[in-house]
């Protein structure tokens, strides 16, 4: 087995695992903030997320990222999204921060569905490229991605503490433009696995 290609492989689930959730406890604290109390935040933002993100997953497999063109669209979006979020979120908050809780309810979830819909191609399109590398090890990159995850939420945490709510974001929306060379590569490794399937099947 090509252990560099095994190596490419673990580095784009691990910056979705990273990037996500970076994103998702930067939006948790945003949004605790303009809805008056974080439990409003857990249940509109936190459902929301995963609702979207759930429906991305979905459509991700009818309308797939399988080119460089497609997967750079998707990235340039996303990174744009969350780098941009710390700006805009701040001039939106001040704006609507007056309205009533039903209204500010339904900004929240105008604002965060979108962006958990974008977020939710990342990991079946991930998995789907390192499957056409090499597919014996796709347990393990679940794993990884899901080890990612847990620990990318404390460390969040830490450096919003340390750092604040847009360094997070920030880190969040780079982690996605991160994915975009690395995928590339691996869509290159993919085509190269193809070739040699097809012509050990010849």
């Amino acid at each position: 087995r090509d252990v560099t290609g095994v190596q490419t492989c673990a580095l784009p689930i691990s910056l979705i695992g990273l990037g996500f959730m970076f994103g998702e406890i930067s939006l948790l604290q945003y949004f605790s903030v303009y809805l008056g109390h974080p439990i409003y935040s857990l249940g509109v933002c936190l459902f929301s997320l995963i609702f979207s993100t759930g429906l991305g997953a979905l459509v991700s497999g009818r309308l797939r990222l399988d080119s460089r063109g497609a997967f750079a669209v998707w990235g340039v979006l996303v990174a744009a999204a969350l780098l941009a979020a710390q700006h805009w979120l701040t001039g939106l908050f001040h704006a609507t921060t007056a309205e009533a809780l039903p209204v500010r309810i339904a900004i929240s979830l105008a604002v965060v569905m979108p962006i958990g819909f974008l977020l939710g191609f990342a990991f079946p399109t991930g998995m789907r490229l390192v499957e056409a590398v090499d597919v014996e090890p796709t347990p393990w990159f679940r794993g990884i991605n899901g080890a990612t995850g847990v620990l990318a939420s404390v460390l969040a945490v830490i450096v919003g503490m340390a750092g604040g709510i847009n360094v997070t974001m920030s880190l969040a929306g780079l982690c996605y433009l991160a994915l975009i060379p690395v995928a590339f590569a691996l869509l290159g490794q993919g085509a190269r696995a193809g070739v040699r399937a097809g012509t050990a099947a010849a």
